[in-house]
């Protein structure tokens, strides 16, 4: 199965969340889509009731200290990769082979593929050009 995966990441233990996965959304959803979830999902987790309105609701976002932004490629935009936050962040991209198991414990869990960066922006990071010939 495919679909979006939104998960914590982050640098040192003392920046670790309990549980890895935020969310996970059908593929179907548009990016910019996405992107304004995760935002949300960023805001509503990390932010105080005081700053969540004061960064998200006043001016439609713009005060926002972490926006949720696509990948970049040496200055190529992709859309299939979406960070927010600092430490930690959320990092939202579409998997394949989506799909719940069983722990030895009994326990449910989500096991995905990760797609691989597509072969035109390969090519980008590969000779440092922002777009392909």
């Amino acid at each position: 199965m495919v679909g979006w995966v939104i998960t914590w990441e982050w640098t040192g233990d003392h920046a670790k969340v309990e549980n890895k996965i935020a969310a996970v959304l059908r593929w179907r959803l548009s990016s910019k889509i996405v992107r304004g979830i995760v935002e949300v999902l960023y805001a509503n987790s990390q932010y105080t009731p005081s700053e969540f309105v004061r960064y998200c609701v006043e001016k439609n976002g713009k005060n926002n200290p972490y926006p949720a932004r696509f990948a970049d490629i040496n200055g190529a935009p992709w859309q299939g990769r979406i960070y927010c936050g600092h430490n930690p962040h959320l990092y939202a991209r579409i998997v394949d082979g989506l799909r719940v198991y069983k722990t030895e414990d009994g326990e449910s869990a989500i096991i995905w593929k990760e797609r691989p960066i597509p072969n035109h922006l390969q090519e980008i990071l590969r000779n440092g050009r922002t777009k392909p010939e």
